[in-house]
């Protein structure tokens, strides 16, 4: 195979071969990539959300680099994000993050309906999100008047984090338990499908007349992130 019929070795088919494996052995590792940052993510956010839950740790140091989460670039995340109105670009914002960021854990949320259990942030930002859901600041806390905003990932791997967000129904519950052990139950009455994201503010800079609200807003399609699908609820009393 290797050799021509004089019996001089046939370099060119060697090396042939030889890109080809190359070719082939970066496509694997290509193909590996995302699985094993995922894998290596989710751990980390497991093992948070055990200590959020056991009341054992409320703060984390994680490295701003290394987790990132496909496709976050193109997501829209209001919070730290919005700068003097205008939306700053993602990577001026990641340029500026310093290697270690301090995530601050409100508690955690939970979602029967679609097997949703993960920590709560008490911000929205791009580092806090690959590692559970966060509240957009100044909105409403827990069990308070206003509306409670949450952004979530809509991850393209099964169940993970707001992936099945578009599964839940009207009368589904979002639980919402806070690190000081107090948990607050809303009860889902409204959903929108595609929302612009121009057209968020209509929904999230709302304060009066609504009672104690909670809005879950994440990408739609999957893996598009064209439109922002919102579900709301409001608190069982």
């Amino acid at each position: 195979m290797f050799r021509k019929r004089n019996g001089e070795i046939n370099w060119r088919n060697i090396i042939l071969i030889g890109v080809a494996l190359i070719c082939l052995i970066i496509g694997v590792i290509l193909l590996l990539i995302d699985p094993i940052k995922n894998m290596k993510r989710q751990k980390l956010t497991d093992d948070m959300l055990e200590s959020i839950v056991e009341g054992s740790q409320a703060t984390f140091v994680v490295k701003s680099s290394g987790n990132e989460v496909s496709g976050e670039e193109f997501e829209y995340y209001y919070g730290e994000e919005e700068v003097g109105g205008s939306q700053v670009d993602y990577q001026t914002i990641v340029a500026e993050l310093p290697d270690e960021v301090v995530l601050t854990a409100l508690g955690s949320i939970k979602i029967p309906s679609i097997n949703v259990d993960i920590p709560l942030w008490d911000d929205a930002t791009i580092v806090s999100l690959r590692y559970g859901a966060g509240r957009l600041k100044d909105t409403a806390d827990p069990g308070q008047e206003g509306n409670m905003t949450i952004l979530g990932h809509r991850m393209r791997a099964e169940g993970k984090l707001f992936n099945r967000l578009g599964e839940m129904e009207i009368g589904d519950t979002i639980e919402i338990t806070c690190i000081d052990g107090n948990k607050y139950v809303y009860m889902v009455d409204t959903i929108y499908e595609a929302v612009l994201p121009e057209e968020l503010d209509n929904f999230i800079d709302i304060d009066d007349g609504l009672g104690k609200q909670v809005t879950l807003v994440t990408c739609t399609p999957t893996g598009v992130a064209t439109h922002r699908l919102l579900v709301i609820g409001h608190l069982k009393e």
